[in-house]
């Protein structure tokens, strides 16, 4: 459905790229990572049409990281460009930042919306509380602009850099449990595919197994509670 693409898109975009980034390459990933969540998008407009305004957002994205691939040549090069200084990489990082955020939140509310549409409510649920922690994050970020105390803004860095993570590790989450409860017409009944790179099928077995383990603790310890009502009602009469 292009679920694939799209979790392969944004794992390298907003979780790879901090790795390659340390080579000097995050460029090149943010590139990739672009791609791969476009045509992801791109498929998955055809089911809902929510999906097409994350879709062109990606458009300028990809410009951004042709930036980016730019300033990584100056730096790894050591060669001057005349459009790569001090004033330009504010403005792009600044507009980059405002293109994420809109992104991010386009991107829930079509999984929202298909989901919805199909009525998958924890999953519609997963993209609303993905989508309040994207929001939280932007409004810490912008607050850690603004020229505060010293002694308050190491408290929001630390807040911003746990909800940046925690916002992508539960969108990579809520894209793993899209590729296995959202399929085409037809196909419910079929087992998913396993993916032809070991460590997805590692992050989804890991997944399903917390998932399973999850719901059997929900399981016991509701029918514990229905054991000690039954049990207070025996005693009342």
């Amino acid at each position: 459905m292009g679920f694939g693409y799209l979790f392969l898109g944004y794992l390298v975009s907003f979780f790879l790229y901090m790795t390659v980034q340390a080579l000097g390459i995050g460029s090149l990933a943010l590139l990739v990572g672009y791609a791969m969540m476009f045509y992801g998008l791109y498929l998955l407009r055809h089911y809902h049409a929510a999906f097409a305004s994350a879709k062109w957002m990606l458009v300028p994205l990809l410009a951004m990281g042709l930036y980016r691939v730019a300033e990584d040549i100056v730096t790894l090069f050591l060669v001057s460009l005349p459009f790569v200084n001090d004033t330009v990489k504010a403005a792009v990082d600044w507009i980059s930042f405002m293109l994420l955020i809109v992104f991010q939140l386009a991107m829930l509310y079509g999984i929202r919306m298909l989901a919805d549409s199909i009525e998958l409510k924890k999953i519609s649920g997963a993209a609303v509380r993905n989508s309040i922690f994207v929001g939280v994050y932007a409004v810490l970020y912008l607050c850690g602009s603004l020229p505060l105390g010293e002694t308050i803004k190491p408290y929001l860095t630390l807040s911003v850099t746990l909800l940046n993570l925690v916002f992508v590790v539960c969108n990579l989450a809520l894209l793993v449990s899209c590729m296995k409860n959202i399929c085409r017409e037809g196909e419910e009944q079929i087992e998913p595919k396993r993916s032809r790179f070991a460590w997805v099928n590692r992050m989804s077995d890991t997944y399903e197994k917390s998932r399973k383990s999850l719901n059997d603790q929900m399981r016991s310890e509701g029918e514990a509670l229905r054991q000690r009502r039954m049990e207070k009602k025996k005693k009342k009469k």
